[in-house]
């Protein structure tokens, strides 16, 4: 990948400018943004503290890079996509199954048109989900027709190819793609808790390293004039084979479905995944846009990503090159070297601070488990929140207005295996920030930025000697226990 100015390949600075303006604007949580057209990087933007080697986990991203595999598995003749996906799986069947299930294709699956399956697998005991997945339930529809969203069923199809090629996921991929391409150097895939690879949610990987996957799609298998993988696939896997939509509005991502991959306007195609991890390919004008963010909880932040994307960059991108403009381009660099990640904002200090610092409030009985907490203030700028849940003592170091990294309090899951809690005391990185939303109102905002990611919003509001707290949480199977009200009385 060679980098070089947006005028170079027929895009201004300033469009570019006015879009990265316009995420922070709109209190887009980004982490990264990355635009190519053609081989060349035009834009790469990180918002600190991530950068260009930080490997993200990329959610459901990581179903395109299974249905790739499905693809590969074709190819080398493991699998035929018309085949039913339970004569693979004999050994995890224990139960009679309907019909429906017993007749449902790997191609189905691939997209999305499977016969409406369990899910919620955080909430149930079986550890092995290819098992949990064949555990019938009763009738359901007749697969090939509804689509619908089936996270449950990608992992099954990661767990075949495991099966089918005796590789992990990431390996396979590695061998016949990414040691090719140059990147992937540092990529991992968790593991769900039975030691599959977690194929529907845990590609590890930098922004690059998606760019790089994409551009490949893109350019259905093939890389430094040499083929890697058949182009039907591809083709197919990009383009529209079945309807995805659920209403009448108009959707980024609702314009169809390939094989595990989404179709948009302008005959684009996209990786999706939870939070806006994203990398959106449009083949007519050569362009790749890739960002990393977690947005999880503001429903209206992909859309505005993708529209702004399109309306500031695509409707202007010329066929030839611009007159370079130096101006606006050491503007965009500057812009690009100021970014950080967002932190909640409010008014800088609150005439409360003082009759707040170091008083305990003791708590109702309440759903999260909080009995206690107490604000410490250092001045304006600083402060740690303390306070006591499950019986647990726990600090959140903040800074107001702006973000304080450290250590959340919580023990995380394992580094390998997901929705396994931790035996050697392992806790994610944070980002706590602070604000006075009012003279008596304030709010944290923890942000995780680690193998997991999520955010806690908590909330508190005064009066006389008594507290309304108010915790929400958007987050994969963990603070779950950050959701809830309680009152508080000054002890």
């Amino acid at each position: 990948m060679k980098v070089v100015t947006p005028e170079s390949v027929g895009i201004s600075s300033a469009f570019v400018k006015q879009y990265i303006n316009q995420l922070n604007k709109r209190q887009m949580h980004m982490h990264s943004v990355l635009m190519m057209r053609g081989d060349n990087i035009f834009y790469e933007g990180y918002w600190a503290p991530f950068d260009k080697d930080y490997n993200h986990r990329m959610y459901s991203v990581t179903k395109s890079f299974v249905a790739v595999a499905i693809g590969l598995c074709e190819e080398d003749g493991l699998l035929k996509l018309d085949d039913r996906i339970v004569d693979y799986f004999p050994e995890k069947i224990d139960t009679p199954l309907c019909e429906s299930l017993k007749s449902q294709t790997i191609r189905e699956m691939l997209t999305m048109t499977t016969t409406g399956l369990p899910c919620g697998w955080f909430c149930e005991s079986d550890p092995d989900r290819t098992h949990l997945y064949f555990s019938d339930k009763g009738n359901r529809r007749p697969s090939g027709t509804i689509w619908e969203y089936d996270s449950a069923g990608s992992q099954v199809l990661c767990s075949l190819v495991e099966k089918l090629t005796g590789r992990r996921l990431f390996d396979y991929l590695n061998e016949r793609i990414f040691s090719h391409l140059g990147t992937f150097k540092n990529a991992r895939v968790l593991k769900t808790p039975n030691g599959d690879s977690w194929g529907d949610s845990a590609m590890i990987c930098t922004t690059r390293d998606l760019a790089s996957f994409a551009r490949f799609v893109m350019n259905y298998g093939v890389h430094n004039q040499k083929r890697l993988m058949n182009d039907e696939f591809l083709r197919k896997a990009s383009s529209k084979q079945v309807d995805n939509r659920w209403d009448g509005h108009l959707h980024p991502f609702r314009h169809g479905y390939g094989y595990q991959i989404w179709i948009g306007e302008e005959d684009s195609f996209a990786f999706v995944g939870m939070g806006d991890q994203l990398a959106i390919c449009i083949p007519k004008y050569d362009f790749i846009f890739c960002c990393t963010a977690d947005n999880q909880g503001n429903d209206a932040a992909s859309d505005y990503i993708v529209n702004q994307l399109f309306d500031l960059i695509i409707d202007n991108l010329s066929n030839t090159p611009l007159p370079e403009n130096e101006i606006e381009a050491r503007e965009l660099d500057e812009l690009t070297a100021t970014l950080k990640l967002f932190a909640i904002n409010g008014e800088s200090d609150s005439p409360m601070r003082e009759g707040l610092n170091g008083k305990t409030y003791i708590c109702d009985k309440n759903k999260m488990n909080l009995s206690e907490f107490t604000f410490t203030f250092e001045g304006k700028e600083k402060g740690i929140f303390s306070y006591v849940k499950d019986g647990n003592k726990m600090e959140l170091p903040f800074y107001v207005n702006q973000n304080c990294f450290g250590y959340f309090p919580e023990l995380g899951y394992s580094k390998e295996y997901g929705h396994v809690r931790t035996t050697d005391g392992h806790r994610y990185k944070d980002a706590v920030s602070f604000a006075w939303l009012q003279d008596n109102k304030i709010m944290l905002l923890a942000q995780i930025i680690d193998d997991y990611f999520g955010n806690a919003s908590l909330t508190f509001a005064f009066k006389d000697d008594v507290a309304t707290v108010l915790f929400c949480n958007t987050a994969e199977d963990f603070l779950w226990g950050y959701d809830g009200q309680a009152w508080a009385k000054i002890k």
